[in-house]
């Protein structure tokens, strides 16, 4: 019966690690859309800066040097 035993064990684990996949599977949606919600706001601002420019300049945001996108 041990082998059984061990089998029912191994079987309560993955439904435990389902459960916490799945928890930080909606957290992670959650987060991606306040991070979406933060990048909005900040093209907004962005906008904002460069509209009210008065020597009509363009902002430019530093890029990580290694990212060249």
């Amino acid at each position: 019966m041990s082998a059984l035993g061990d089998i029912m064990a191994g079987l309560r684990t993955v439904m435990e690690l389902t459960g916490k996949v799945e928890t930080l599977t909606g957290k992670l949606d959650r987060l991606a859309m306040d991070l979406n919600e933060v990048d909005r706001r900040l093209v907004r601002v962005e906008t904002i800066i460069e509209v009210t420019r008065s020597d009509g300049a363009t902002l430019r945001i530093a890029r990580d040097p290694e990212n060249k996108a």
